[in-house]
Protein backbone atom coordinates (compact mmCIF):
# COMPACT_ATOMS: atom_id res chain seq x y z
CA UNK A 1 0.00 0.00 0.00
CA UNK A 2 2.29 2.68 -1.24
CA UNK A 3 1.32 6.22 -0.38
CA UNK A 4 -0.89 5.33 2.59
CA UNK A 5 0.12 5.91 6.17
CA UNK A 6 -1.14 3.99 9.18
CA UNK A 7 -3.34 6.94 10.26
CA UNK A 8 -4.95 7.21 6.83
CA UNK A 9 -5.65 3.49 6.61
CA UNK A 10 -6.77 3.15 10.22
CA UNK A 11 -9.44 5.81 9.93
CA UNK A 12 -11.21 3.58 7.42
CA UNK A 13 -11.23 0.59 9.76
CA UNK A 14 -11.27 1.92 13.31
CA UNK A 15 -13.97 3.80 15.19
CA UNK A 16 -13.02 7.04 16.92
CA UNK A 17 -13.63 5.46 20.32
CA UNK A 18 -11.60 2.34 19.51
CA UNK A 19 -8.21 3.94 19.97
CA UNK A 20 -8.40 7.63 19.23
CA UNK A 21 -6.25 7.21 16.13
CA UNK A 22 -8.45 9.18 13.75
CA UNK A 23 -7.84 12.77 12.96
CA UNK A 24 -10.78 15.13 12.82
CA UNK A 25 -11.20 16.59 9.38
CA UNK A 26 -14.15 16.97 7.04
CA UNK A 27 -13.60 13.60 5.31
CA UNK A 28 -13.07 11.54 8.44
CA UNK A 29 -16.38 12.49 10.02
CA UNK A 30 -18.25 11.32 6.91
CA UNK A 31 -16.29 8.09 6.65
CA UNK A 32 -16.51 7.26 10.32
CA UNK A 33 -20.26 7.86 10.22
CA UNK A 34 -20.63 5.29 7.48
CA UNK A 35 -18.28 2.88 9.20
CA UNK A 36 -19.93 3.40 12.53
CA UNK A 37 -23.31 2.47 11.07
CA UNK A 38 -21.86 -0.78 9.74
CA UNK A 39 -19.91 -1.58 12.90
CA UNK A 40 -22.77 -0.90 15.30
CA UNK A 41 -24.96 -3.68 13.88
CA UNK A 42 -24.90 -6.96 15.70
CA UNK A 43 -23.53 -9.80 13.61
CA UNK A 44 -25.61 -12.96 13.68
CA UNK A 45 -23.78 -16.12 12.63
CA UNK A 46 -25.30 -17.98 9.71
CA UNK A 47 -25.74 -21.68 10.31
CA UNK A 48 -25.59 -24.42 7.74
CA UNK A 49 -29.12 -24.92 6.36
CA UNK A 50 -28.81 -28.70 6.74
CA UNK A 51 -28.14 -28.37 10.47
CA UNK A 52 -30.92 -25.80 10.88
CA UNK A 53 -33.52 -28.12 9.38
CA UNK A 54 -32.39 -30.88 11.72
CA UNK A 55 -32.74 -28.55 14.69
CA UNK A 56 -36.24 -27.60 13.58
CA UNK A 57 -37.16 -31.24 13.01
CA UNK A 58 -36.18 -32.04 16.58
CA UNK A 59 -38.58 -29.39 17.87
CA UNK A 60 -41.54 -30.66 15.81
CA UNK A 61 -43.46 -33.45 17.50
CA UNK A 62 -43.79 -36.47 15.18
CA UNK A 63 -47.26 -37.50 14.02
CA UNK A 64 -48.54 -41.05 13.60
CA UNK A 65 -50.55 -41.83 10.48
CA UNK A 66 -52.35 -45.19 10.19
CA UNK A 67 -53.78 -46.53 6.94
CA UNK A 68 -55.57 -49.63 5.78
CA UNK A 69 -54.09 -50.73 2.45
CA UNK A 70 -55.30 -53.51 0.15
CA UNK A 71 -52.11 -55.61 0.17
CA UNK A 72 -52.41 -59.23 -0.94
CA UNK A 73 -48.82 -60.47 -1.10
CA UNK A 74 -45.25 -59.68 -0.12
CA UNK A 75 -44.79 -57.86 -3.44
CA UNK A 76 -47.56 -55.43 -2.49
CA UNK A 77 -45.98 -54.87 0.92
CA UNK A 78 -42.60 -54.27 -0.71
CA UNK A 79 -44.12 -51.63 -3.06
CA UNK A 80 -45.69 -49.85 -0.09
CA UNK A 81 -42.41 -49.93 1.87
CA UNK A 82 -40.50 -48.50 -1.06
CA UNK A 83 -43.05 -45.74 -1.62
CA UNK A 84 -43.25 -44.73 2.07
CA UNK A 85 -39.46 -44.69 2.39
CA UNK A 86 -39.33 -42.01 -0.34
CA UNK A 87 -41.54 -39.62 1.65
CA UNK A 88 -39.80 -36.64 3.21
CA UNK A 89 -40.14 -36.32 6.99
CA UNK A 90 -40.70 -40.02 7.73
CA UNK A 91 -38.89 -41.13 10.88
CA UNK A 92 -40.15 -44.72 10.91
CA UNK A 93 -42.86 -46.90 9.41
CA UNK A 94 -44.34 -50.38 9.77
CA UNK A 95 -46.08 -52.40 7.10
CA UNK A 96 -48.17 -55.28 8.48
CA UNK A 97 -49.29 -57.57 5.65
CA UNK A 98 -51.55 -59.78 7.82
CA UNK A 99 -53.67 -56.92 9.18
CA UNK A 100 -53.20 -54.87 5.96
CA UNK A 101 -52.17 -51.89 8.09
CA UNK A 102 -49.45 -49.30 7.44
CA UNK A 103 -48.26 -47.04 10.25
CA UNK A 104 -46.05 -44.04 9.47
CA UNK A 105 -44.36 -41.88 12.14
CA UNK A 106 -42.78 -38.52 11.37
CA UNK A 107 -43.40 -34.97 10.29
CA UNK A 108 -45.84 -35.95 7.53
CA UNK A 109 -49.40 -35.06 6.66
CA UNK A 110 -51.95 -37.88 6.44
CA UNK A 111 -53.08 -36.78 2.97
CA UNK A 112 -49.50 -36.83 1.63
CA UNK A 113 -49.02 -40.38 2.90
CA UNK A 114 -52.37 -41.48 1.47
CA UNK A 115 -51.67 -39.91 -1.94
CA UNK A 116 -48.22 -41.48 -2.07
CA UNK A 117 -49.49 -44.99 -1.29
CA UNK A 118 -52.37 -44.63 -3.76
CA UNK A 119 -49.78 -44.19 -6.52
CA UNK A 120 -48.72 -47.85 -6.13
CA UNK A 121 -51.82 -49.53 -4.62
CA UNK A 122 -55.41 -49.66 -5.87
CA UNK A 123 -57.08 -48.98 -2.54
CA UNK A 124 -55.93 -47.26 0.64
CA UNK A 125 -57.82 -45.40 3.35
CA UNK A 126 -56.93 -43.47 6.48
CA UNK A 127 -57.76 -45.08 9.81
CA UNK A 128 -59.21 -42.85 12.52
CA UNK A 129 -56.98 -42.74 15.59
Amino acid sequence: MAGFTFKRVSRWFLRPSAGGLQEEDEDSSERSGLLRSHLDHQIVPVTNSGNASKAVAVLVEPKTVALKVSMHCHGCARKVKKQVSKLEGVLSFKVDLESKKVTVVGDVSPTDVLESICKVMKHAELLVA
